[in-house]
Order: C-alpha cells, then sequence, then structure tokens
C-alpha cells in the first residue's frame, strides 16, 4: 500500500496559474492607471499649449478631452483617434464666444493631414450686436429666425431718415449670401416705404455676399449658419487641415 503525502505538502497544480493571472491582473491594473495619468497629463499639456499661442485679442480657458481607449496605445501608433476641444467662455476682443472642435484621425506630426474637423462657434445676440459696432456699423444688428436684422439713419439732403432692413443668410462653402427679407424707409410725412421689390429686382437674384474663406485658413469651408433670436452658430469642416504654422498661417480666399 502506497503512502499518502502530506495534507501540508498536496501538490497544486493550479496555483501558477492563479499566480500568472494575479500577475496580469496587477500588471492590467497599473496600465489603466497609467493611462488615466498619461490622459490627463496629454489632455492639459494640449489645453495649455493652445491657450499660450492665442492671440492677444483672445482670451479662453480650454478644455481638451482625448477619446479612445488607450492614450499610450494611441500615441505609440502616431494618431489619436478623437480629440474635443471645448472653450464656451472664449472672447475675442471682449465678445463673447463659445467655441467647440471635434477632429478624428489627429496625427501627433503636425505635417500630416487630419482625418476631419467639425468646428462650431456660437455668438449670442448681444455679441453680435457688439460685433456689428466693433466692424464701424453705427446702427443696430438684431437677430431673428433665420433672419438678421439691420435698423440705422442716413442723412440725406439735410434730413435724417430712419430706415431698416433684413436679411436671410445663406452659405456656400467660402461665402455667406445675404438675400433681403425686407427693406424699409421712413420717409416722415410720406410714412413708411417698402423697398423689398426694388431691392430684389436690382439685385437680379444675385444677392451681396461676405467673403469668408480669406478669414479662415485654407482647406476650411464654412458648413452653415444657423440663427435664432438668442445666437447665430457657424458651423466649419475640413478633412485638409493642417497642425503646422505654415498650413494654419495661408488662408483661404474667394477667387
Amino acid at each position: 500500500m502506497s503512502e499518502q503525502q502530506p495534507s501540508g505538502k498536496r501538490r497544486r497544480p493550479w496555483l501558477p496559474i492563479v499566480i500568472v493571472v494575479g500577475v496580469l491582473v496587477v500588471l492590467v491594473g497599473a496600465f489603466l492607471i497609467a493611462d488615466t495619468i498619461v490622459r490627463g497629463v496629454a489632455e492639459e499639456r494640449v489645453a495649455t499649449q493652445i491657450e499660450q499661442s492665442l492671440p492677444d485679442n483672445v482670451d479662453a480657458d480650454v478644455a481638451v478631452s482625448i477619446g479612445g481607449a488607450s492614450v499610450i496605445a494611441q500615441y505609440l501608433t502616431g494618431t489619436f483617434e478623437h480629440v474635443d476641444l471645448r472653450a464656451p467662455d472664449a472672447s475675442v476682443d471682449g465678445i463673447p464666444l463659445d467655441l467647440r472642435v471635434s477632429a478624428d484621425r489627429v496625427p501627433l506630426d503636425p505635417e500630416q493631414t487630419i482625418g476631419r474637423v467639425v468646428a462650431t462657434i456660437r455668438i449670442d445676440a448681444a455679441g453680435a450686436a457688439d460685433l456689428a459696432k466693433t466692424a464701424g456699423l453705427p446702427g443696430t444688428l438684431t437677430l431673428g429666425d433665420d433672419e438678421i436684422g439691420y435698423a440705422g439713419e442716413a442723412t440725406v439732403l439735410g434730413f435724417t431718415i430712419p430706415y431698416d432692413f433684413s436679411v436671410a443668410p445663406t452659405t456656400t462653402a467660402d461665402r455667406v449670401n445675404l438675400m433681403p427679407t425686407s427693406v424699409n424707409v421712413d420717409t416722415g410725412l410720406l410714412g413708411v416705404i417698402d423697398l423689398r421689390a426694388l431691392v430684389t429686382g436690382f439685385l437680379q437674384g444675385d444677392p451681396p455676399s461676405i467673403c469668408v474663406a480669406q478669414y479662415l485658413p485654407e482647406g476650411v469651408d464654412l458648413d452653415g449658419l444657423a440663427v435664432t433670436p438668442e445666437a447665430a452658430t457657424a458651423t466649419l469642416t475640413s478633412t485638409t487641415l493642417r497642425l503646422d504654422e505654415a498650413s494654419l498661417q495661408t488662408l483661404g480666399s474667394c477667387d
């Protein structure tokens, strides 16, 4: 009869597996902690670099969020899957703006092209009115439902004649077109004269337009302009943008 091994010295064939699994759990946990730390550091560093590179007339507290499963893995591949930028309390020359940027496939090499960028710039009604004054317009600008209104005064032969008009903005990739929806002139004794038909006929379906491409990096398109009584929001898109200095400083045109 064979002798039984003492219970304290029984073989445990599963013990190495338990040890390996335990080590793997520790390693995975350490990696996740390290990745979280790296993500936070990277987001803060990017936000700081953006804030430091802003023009003197721009003030913004930028929040950066890097998407994807692992920042370390993305860094090793040389491309971030998704990056979000938020600056809800930004201002330009003291005029408040809400800026949001969403970018897919962002390369670490600034000379490579970003996969896709979508940006929205929102300005409220008060900010839009202030912006018009900054641009040198003496009257009052207002926002409406898909309309922009303006009221002012003109001096003709020594007489002050109030007027107001509204336009419906539409967009192309490089321009904002302004089709008149109302044009009124207050002549005093003769009352208010509606000149919309006259102005529309004079334009012959070719409304005045503003070239916005000249203010944007080349390859950035205007994708839409939404106007409500509360705010105006412009949407910009690009699939050719790079983050190198030459690309950002090369502006587009409306040729």
